[in-house]
């Protein structure tokens, strides 16, 4: 979709009810991420393994990935469009449904205090009412810009902070291909291989002696704490950029646009190269 600088820009139309859903979704999903990764680091840290690669993904998969696929689910439904036109604001939903919000009864635009399920707007009309819909849109400042004097809350740190995310961490299908299936595919082939050369004399020695099933799930036992490991471990420094990014974007746009860029660079240098190293030597050691 081409948006111009009057629209139409996409957004997420929430009603009340339905944003309280995707922020349980998305508290739920942070969580199980936060718990799963506070038991890697103290298993790190103690020299142990408390918790099985079986019963970590099956936590993972119910706590963290049903969520985000709910979530996602969600946000398909509530898709909708926003215009800018001379006389106010045109909000457009998947089904066809039009609102229109004059400008003469809409008192502020203000930006959601709580970023969940993801950054938002919200419409308070002069009648001292909140407009029905709740906007998610990964970016509000081109929106902002395009509504001039009426879109104050622009230079809000909420709204420097989503911007510079969104210019910065766009995460296209082969980031995610690399990150989460080259990555870990090559550790878990050097570690299989290894152990395949140490316990059967050879790449293909289980195979011939059990057959390519017992081969097939040997492989698999050996990427799923590989890929678990490499999650856990880029999850734990994201946390810390984006904590870092937002104290950064309190300080001025400058702040928030140079510390998201060193922030990611970095994150991307930990899970590229510090985090296989770190892992093969806790593996090979």
């Amino acid at each position: 979709m081409t948006v111009d600088a009057s629209g139409p820009f996409p957004v997420h139309a929430f009603t009340p009810r339905l944003r309280a859903v995707g922020a349980l979704l998305h508290t739920v999903r942070l969580a199980t991420l936060g718990f799963f990764t506070g038991l890697l680091f103290q298993d790190v840290l103690a020299g142990t393994q408390t918790v099985q690669p079986g019963p970590l993904a099956m936590g993972l998969a119910v706590g963290g990935l049903l969520p985000y696929l709910a979530l996602c689910l969600l946000r398909l439904g509530t898709r909708a469009t926003v215009t800018v036109r001379p006389e106010g604001l045109v909000l457009t939903l998947r089904g066809g449904a039009h609102f229109e919000i004059p400008f003469e009864a809409l008192e502020s635009v203000r930006p959601w205090r709580l970023s969940m399920p993801g950054p938002g707007l919200t419409l308070r009309l002069r009648t001292g009412r909140v407009f029905d819909y709740g906007w998610e849109l990964q970016d509000p400042q081109p929106l902002l810009t395009a509504m001039g004097t009426r879109g104050e809350s622009r230079d809000h740190p909420l709204v420097r902070y989503a911007q510079a995310r969104s210019a910065k961490w766009r995460r296209r299908w082969y980031d995610q291909a690399l990150k989460y299936g080259l990555v870990p595919g090559v550790l878990a082939a050097i570690f299989f291989r290894a152990h395949q050369y140490i316990s059967f004399g050879g790449p293909f020695g289980e195979w011939q002696m059990y057959g390519l099933q017992a081969y097939l799930l040997t492989f698999v036992r050996t990427w799923l704490p590989v890929f678990l490991a490499l999650l856990l471990f880029g999850c734990f420094w994201r946390a810390l950029a984006e904590v870092l990014c937002f104290g950064a974007a309190c300080l001025g746009p400058r702040w928030a646009r140079h510390v998201r860029t060193g922030a990611e660079w970095t994150c991307r240098a930990l899970y590229y190269v510090a985090l296989p190293v770190f892992l093969a030597v806790r593996l090979l050691g």
